[in-house]
């Protein structure tokens, strides 16, 4: 800029009394525009003697009119060529009018390109997200394992206007009830029988009136595992008991937990012979889940190294610390 200043001083005045809008689209034009390649003078010329919207468009081409107006809000100093970039990116696609509808950042911008790479049914979703990354990061998760599994309909998820998250909720838990449970590979002993979906599991949680039901925070991993398979839920009307197991391996599960409407220790007996039907079925039930096992393990070996520190060298019992010099060979 200061070249163009030397050859034409007049720019100086010119520049100095323009808007915000008008100073960032010279510099658009100055990073963008294929006549920014031409000598100084004739550059100098061109800014001088045109409307900054004209230079703009020379810059940013197929960009909305109102994007000049809205530069108002990019601060008061040109900046980086990359930005303008990106600006221009979004500002040619689909979210241009929902940028533009408030200040021209960063962070807005870099939203949008997330947002731009996700799913669809995601970007259909965006107004009632608001603009919130950890809310867009979850909604296309779940569009994600959604698709993946073959019931995510597009037309579910266009929503009226003024909708917020609470729809969004609905029809996510809408789409996962269309997922079957896969069969886990065993009996299930009587009086249990299998929870087959998540709508399935929300009611009987729900009239349960337990941690299993949404929104509960605690619930979601409940209804996700069980269609990934990682959980199974065994419900009995007789008495009324709901049951929950954990994937650990083929033929491996963890039992975590039997209990009755709002929680009430099962019948004397009941759990015991859950576990012992588990097991005529051919399955190893254990009752602890191995992320806390092998932690917990960790944790005692750790506390026995701390035991034995100030111990004679010599009474070294020959198990070399976490066994490197074994794996490394």
């Amino acid at each position: 800029m200061a070249s163009l200043v030397r050859v034409r001083p007049s720019l100086v005045s010119r520049l100095i009394l323009a808007p915000r809008e008008a100073v960032h689209a010279v510099g658009a034009f100055l990073h963008l525009a294929p006549d920014a390649l031409r000598p100084d003078v004739e550059v100098a010329e061109v800014i001088d003697g045109s409307d900054p919207r004209k230079l703009l468009r020379a810059a940013l081409p197929n960009c909305p009119a109102r994007l000049y107006r809205a530069l108002d809000t990019a601060g008061e100093r040109v900046l980086s060529r990359r930005f303008y970039e990106r600006l221009g990116q979004i500002c040619r696609g689909p979210f241009a009018d929902a940028l533009l509808d408030d200040d021209l950042t960063t962070d807005r911008i870099a939203y949008y390109e997330t947002l731009s790479e996700m799913d669809p049914a995601t970007a259909a979703l965006r107004t009632a997200i608001r603009e919130n990354s950890y809310v867009l990061d979850s909604v296309n998760c779940m569009m994600s394992l959604l698709r993946a599994h073959g019931v995510l309909r597009d037309e579910d998820m266009r929503l009226p206007s003024g909708a917020g998250m609470p729809a969004v909720a609905r029809r996510i838990r809408m789409a996962l009830a269309r997922i079957a449970v896969p069969d886990p590979g065993f009996a299930v002993p009587e009086p249990f029988r299998l929870v087959r979906t998540t709508d399935e599991l929300q009611r009987i949680a729900r009239s349960f009136q337990n941690c299993v039901a949404l929104p509960d925070w605690g619930a979601a991993k409940y209804h996700v595992n069980l269609v990934r398979g990682l959980t199974v839920l065994l419900v009995s009307d007789d008495p009324p008991l709901l049951a929950a197991l954990h994937r650990v391996a083929d033929g491996v599960w963890q039992f975590e937990q039997c209990a009755g409407p709002k929680n009430a220790y099962p019948p004397l007996g009941a759990k015991s012979a859950l576990i012992r039907g588990l097991r005529a079925a051919g399955l190893t039930i254990v009752e602890t889940d191995p992320q806390s096992a092998l932690a917990r393990i960790e944790q005692g070996a750790k506390r026995g190294r701390d035991l034995d520190v100030g111990l004679d060298d010599n009474d070294d019992d020959g198990d070399d610390e976490d066994g490197e010099d074994e794996i490394a060979a």
